[in-house]
């Protein structure tokens, strides 16, 4: 058997999707101290807040699985020569069967480690705005493979549930993470018009 695919919901470098929120959290001041002057004059600090929150906001993965389509292709796979008689692997008649389940939502979600987790993510490969569950197989293990593509598309909802619980929460706190900004170059504003009248501008 050969799984197709990279683990999904992992990164080598160990980057999860906590260190992608944190990081979002950090760039708030620099989405803030970037509007135009002239948007403090005409919204609230709330209305501000509202609109920073709405342009960091990150959506969940959604997967369709009602239209998942499957497919099977006839290929040579490479297994060991149960009888001893080849060294090394031989090539027989194999199977490659997948199934492509159609997503939305930003694809590097699929490659961020939830929280929690375990220590055994599915395996997948994302291309485009589907992503592939597949695996090679001898043909006498049709059975393992349908069995394998089902356990695996089993797995995703709750990975992306957890993904959804931890993007909500971050969602939720975006416009008091930025009132805090806001208010500090609201004041800078005051500061700099009352400078201004002073020297007669």
């Amino acid at each position: 058997m050969a799984v197709l695919g990279e683990l999904l919901f992992y990164r080598r470098d160990q980057v999860d999707l906590d260190d992608v929120l944190q990081r979002q959290l950090e760039l708030l001041r620099g989405r803030v101290d970037a509007l135009p002057d002239k948007l403090f004059a005409d919204k609230t600090d709330e209305e501000i807040a509202a609109q920073i929150a709405a342009e960091a906001t990150i959506g969940p993965l959604n997967v369709d699985l009602a239209a998942a389509k499957a497919s099977v292709q006839e290929v040579q796979v490479e297994v060991h020569d149960p009888w001893g008689y080849e060294q090394g692997s031989v090539r027989v008649p194999g199977l490659k069967v997948t199934k492509a389940i159609p997503s939305t939502g930003e694809r590097d979600l699929w490659h961020l480690r939830t929280n929690p987790y375990n220590l055994n993510p599915p395996r997948g490969e994302v291309r485009g705005d589907k992503l592939i569950i597949g695996i090679e197989v001898a043909a006498q293990q049709s059975n393992e493979a349908a069995k394998y593509i089902e356990d695996t598309i089993a797995q995703i909802p709750e990975y992306l549930q957890r993904q959804e619980a931890q993007l909500a929460t971050h969602n939720a706190g975006l416009a008091g993470h930025a009132m805090q900004w806001i208010r500090m170059r609201r004041g800078r504003l005051g500061t700099a018009n009352e400078l201004l009248k002073k020297l007669g501008g």
